[in-house]
């Protein structure tokens, strides 16, 4: 997504996330960061939600990284914060805005978990994500996705002809699932590009998403570094996102 605020922008939704390993026996401290994050939260996101799996165990949620409990801005509203045994994430849809809010959201967030859990060195962070949601209007049901993604995004993905003129098989496919992932310097760690068929805002469409991730040994330091981190996670998405869009795509967003 880019960072430019959009008229017409294609975002379903924006998420950071953090994702620790289970402690042994499960984590102690769990319901008591619930009730610090309550407090601490109540004056941006004051309105909280058990989800319908809040009840499941402790270390089946947490060994699947599963978020239980959210806290909102606003009734059934956005942004949202998710938290469960073993993670931590920052939701926002259509009011995305990186420059006036997200990004400030975003670090205040995470500076928050990381203050009012007990111990918070000791956590084992396994990976961060910023990662991108869009849907781009297109039938797909009836043209072709390959040529859209070929015309409008600047992707070509080709098969052999043969393997349709042989076969009886369409050619325009039916549906669509791909995902390519590279390895990245700054940050350290994998940035992950994926179309898929879908729906978005009750439309068809293509899903695009764009996900930069640190895992493991290319973590930085946490809660410090998070904001450096993420503001060159940014950079990505929001670059890749103007060039494939690039052209009549992109000033479809502006609302040219």
């Amino acid at each position: 997504m880019s960072a430019q605020k959009l008229k017409s922008a294609p975002l379903i939704e924006a998420i950071v996330e953090i994702r620790w390993k289970a402690r042994p026996g499960g984590d102690a401290n769990y319901n008591l960061v619930l009730g610090k994050l309550s407090d601490a939260f109540r004056a941006e996101y004051p309105e909280y939600g058990a989800l319908s799996n809040a009840n499941m165990p402790m270390q089946f949620a947490a060994q699947m990284h599963m978020v239980q409990h959210q806290f909102r801005a606003s009734p059934d509203g956005w942004p949202l914060i998710q938290v469960g045994p073993t993670v931590f994430t920052l939701n926002e849809t259509a009011a995305y805005d990186w420059e006036r809010d997200f990004r400030k959201r975003a670090v205040t967030a995470v500076k928050t978990f990381f203050e009012v859990y007990p111990k918070s060195r000791d956590l084992t962070v396994e990976s961060i994500m910023l990662r991108y949601i869009d849907g781009i209007d297109f039938d797909w049901e009836h043209e072709c996705l390959l040529d859209f993604l070929d015309k409008e995004l600047k992707t070509k993905i080709v098969l052999p002809p043969s393997l349709f003129s042989r076969t009886g098989v369409q050619a325009s496919p039916a549906a669509m699932d791909f995902m390519l992932s590279f390895k990245c310097s700054d940050p350290r760690g994998l940035v992950h590009l994926r179309f898929a068929s879908g729906e978005s805002r009750g439309k068809k469409g293509l899903i695009m998403e764009t996900m930069v991730q640190s895992a493991e040994g290319d973590v930085p330091r946490m809660p410090e570094a998070f904001g450096q981190w993420l503001d060159a996670a940014h950079g990505i998405p929001s670059t890749w996102f103007r060039l494939l869009t690039q052209g009549d795509l992109f000033r479809r967003f502006q609302g040219g």
